[in-house]
């Protein structure tokens, strides 16, 4: 029997189109991040995304600071390639500099022009800004 890979995650039988045989390493859904390894100072830490509070970049560096307050540095990667393979009912991009996670918002507010400032439970870190376009959909992730 020979098998042809047909689109992203469908395989067909090639004597039976109309019999379909989707193997694991065809899925298309790529599985999300669990944890990251993240720097302090020498020493590498393995965190659970679920303690992730936010992730931002500053001159190309990534940091992520967690439950506990504390900052690390994420290396060798950048915030485009980390939105993709976080959870997305986790986490959110909220403005070029930083992505948030829903676990840890305190509170949102508009602030005039559509935009949004949202309040993380972290005191230690500044209150986020959301864009007008970005707002509409903030809201419906914030919801779910």
């Amino acid at each position: 029997m020979l098998l042809k890979k047909m689109s992203y995650s469908t395989v067909y039988d090639q004597h039976e189109p109309e019999k379909m045989v989707v193997p694991l390493s065809y899925s298309s859904h790529k599985p999300k991040r669990k944890r990251v390894i993240a720097k302090l100072g020498t020493e590498y830490i393995i965190l659970p995304v679920s303690d992730l509070v936010v992730i931002y970049t500053v001159n190309k560096v990534v940091f992520c600071i967690s439950n506990t307050g504390k900052k690390f540095i994420i290396e060798g990667t950048n915030l485009n390639l980390l939105i993709e393979e976080l959870p997305e009912h986790l986490f959110f991009r909220a403005n070029r500099q930083v992505i948030i996670s829903v676990q840890y918002i305190h509170s949102f507010k508009p602030v005039g022009g559509g935009k949004i400032m949202v309040s993380m439970q972290l005191d230690s870190f500044q209150p986020v800004q959301i864009s007008q376009e970005n707002a509409g959909e903030f809201k419906k992730w914030v919801g779910q």
